[in-house]
């Protein structure tokens, strides 16, 4: 994970967790335990002025001042950005000190997807469809707001059992034309890969492949180096669960997750962008579901 924190940060700090604390002080923040160093960045818990927060800075070791300049200003930017946005599903800002680049984040209770996915392999499809209908409902603030997220993933998602919420914005950014391969190689839409016009449809390639994920305990595709995405198309979610645990029975399969969600899955990773549905039209779908009972429990 290059921002934002990452699943670490909602747990109690391990024996073997790392105290840290910055040569150059930032006024109200006492840092407490190194949750996470990336290329550019070091990510602690902590408390600002009293409150438990996250807080990502600049590496102090990193030598080169245009890095550090450049490092900077991603923190800033991504801190600004977030401003802009008031979700409940959203990880919320609590202050941005400019000198030295610092962004205080709440502290988000939970854990990580992709650690709750690890200890439990799959959800229930009601489980997966109330957390996809919150994260959908929070592309969709995105996406009205015309910000592409860029990098859904388990990693990027945390989970309370109730509550979804979405962090690491430092891929964020309007859609429109980019480089190739933002992203996480196994998780970004194939027009993320190959670079071009990018557009709010990778966002939902993106939360297509976590629901997926959730129900079926697999990813969509059955090669697991490179970019499977360019090259196969993604393997229908009911018949991937029946594979993994039903011996190939698909009757069985439906009673795990009835066709409807499936389909909508299936639709979200649709190679072409334009054949995708909405994070309105998904997460509409996904609350119309579990209002409905029609998933299993």
């Amino acid at each position: 994970m290059r921002g934002g924190y990452d699943s670490r940060m909602d747990t109690v700090p391990s024996v073997d967790a790392v105290a840290h604390a910055f040569s150059e002080p930032v006024a109200g923040l006492e840092p407490g335990v190194l949750l996470h160093r990336s290329r550019h960045a070091d990510t602690v818990r902590g408390r600002w002025h009293g409150l438990e927060v996250v807080a990502k800075r600049v590496r102090e070791d990193i030598a080169d001042d245009d890095e550090r300049l450049g490092a900077g200003h991603g923190i800033l930017r991504e801190g600004l950005l977030l401003r802009r946005i008031d979700h409940p599903s959203i990880v919320r800002v609590v202050d941005i000190v400019h000198q030295p680049a610092t962004l205080v984040l709440e502290l988000v209770p939970g854990k990580s997807m992709r650690d709750e996915l690890k200890l439990r392999r799959r959800m229930p499809a009601v489980e997966a469809a109330r957390v996809g209908a919150q994260l959908a409902d929070a592309l969709d603030h995105l996406h009205r707001r015309w910000i592409l997220h860029r990098d859904v993933k388990p990693a990027n998602i945390i989970y309370d059992g109730y509550r979804a919420v979405l962090i690491d914005f430092h891929l964020a950014k309007e859609p429109g034309a980019m480089r190739g391969g933002a992203g996480t190689r196994l998780f970004a839409a194939p027009e993320q890969v190959q670079g071009g016009h990018v557009t709010t449809a990778a966002d939902i390639w993106g939360l297509g492949t976590v629901l997926y994920r959730a129900v079926s305990g697999r990813l969509p595709f059955h090669a697991d180096t490179g970019h499977p995405q360019l090259t196969t198309r993604p393997v229908p979610v009911l018949g991937r669960l029946a594979t993994a645990r039903y011996g190939g029975d698909l009757e069985r399969a439906e009673q795990d997750l009835p066709s409807d969600f499936a389909m909508l899955i299936d639709r979200m990773l649709s190679f072409d962008p334009d054949r995708r549905p909405t994070a309105d039209e998904v997460a509409g779908q996904l609350a119309t579901m579990v209002d409905d009972d029609v998933l299993a429990s």
